[in-house]
């Protein structure tokens, strides 16, 4: 019995050892495919949905994307007035079509930072971690690893999840404590979708405005609701169809609130380094500087001394009435 006995633990630990080993290869091929299917993509077209929470309020974005290879992009942020980023051979335009406005961005991106809504960085992150880990929930792929977040650093790990065709279904990005943060749920997905040069050029998409009616002037009242602590508005005034406010203290800052005229040419502005979502927009960031749009006012916050998670908590928390 003794020696029987020996050959049945044998047989039951060698059992667990090839169940080990074959559970370690199938992570490392789940991971596998996934990466080799998203860099074998040679076009693709795809919407979804995202949100962010924020402490103070959650941001739903509709986001749609045209991508061919090798980077050539066109993402479209749908709200109360679209917005694209496009990247072509020629550079990076983040484009807001009813105002005919123009900004330059980093050429570099989107492979400059981690992006939930985007397969190539999706992909670049998975790859640059060599301790990435994939594993199947049903009939799911869903892959782990580590991600860098240019303008969050408190972000930094993703989840993936597709299904057993490979399509994308969701993207999770979790901070250090393990919350998600920014989820994408992904809608419609065409591979290999027929996409020329032209669906990628900036000038289609400016200078085509019609023209909106007159409509009566209204006295504009804004509310920023958010004051950062240690610091109180310190002045207010306004000129024609611009009003600043100037807060003191701690942490000193301006909000300046301007009308903006839709213009008969394409305006080009400065070149942003980096974009944030908002509730109406998209938010464009320079060193001391953030940039927005709600409807026809531009809205700029200057400061020496706020983060960008300070721009975001004061920017959310301002109204136009």
């Amino acid at each position: 019995m003794g020696g029987k006995m020996k050959r049945i633990v044998g047989l039951i630990l060698l059992g667990l050892v090839v169940l080990v080993g074959c559970k370690g290869k199938d992570n490392v091929n789940e991971v596998a495919k996934v990466t080799n299917y998203l860099s074998g993509l040679s076009s693709y077209s795809l919407t979804s949905k995202m949100k962010i929470q924020r402490p103070n309020k959650n941001v739903l974005v509709n986001v749609e994307v045209d991508y061919l290879s090798p980077s050539y992009y066109k993402v479209c942020f749908k709200g109360d007035s679209d917005q694209l980023i496009i990247k072509n051979d020629s550079g990076v335009y983040v484009i807001t079509p009813s105002l005919n406005k123009e900004f330059r961005f980093d050429s570099n991106w989107p492979l400059n930072s981690s992006h939930a809504y985007l397969l190539e960085a999706i992909n670049k992150d998975i790859k640059a971690d060599t301790e990435a880990k994939g594993s199947l929930d049903g009939t799911n792929i869903v892959v782990e690893c580590k991600i860098s977040h240019k303008t969050n650093q408190k972000l930094n790990k993703m989840r993936y999840t597709c299904d057993a065709n490979l399509t994308p279904k969701q993207t999770v990005f979790l901070n250090e404590k393990n919350e998600e943060v920014i989820i994408v749920d992904f809608d419609t997905f065409t591979p290999n979708s027929n996409l020329g040069k032209d669906n990628f050029n900036e000038k289609k998409y400016l200078g085509n405005q019609e023209e909106k009616p007159d409509e009566e002037e209204t006295a504009l009242t804004i509310t920023a609701g958010y004051i950062m602590e240690g610091s109180t508005l310190a002045s207010s005034s306004k000129t024609d169809e611009t009003t600043i406010l100037c807060y003191k203290g701690e942490v000193n800052y301006t909000i300046i609130v301007s009308k903006v005229e839709v213009s008969d040419e394409v305006v080009a502005i400065d070149v942003y380094n980096s974009i944030e979502f908002l509730e109406c927009g998209l938010g464009f960031f320079n060193e001391n500087t953030m940039k927005y749009y709600n409807k026809e006012y531009e809205i700029t916050i200057f400061s020496n001394s706020l983060t960008i998670e300070d721009y975001l908590n004061i920017a959310d928390s301002i109204t136009l009435a």
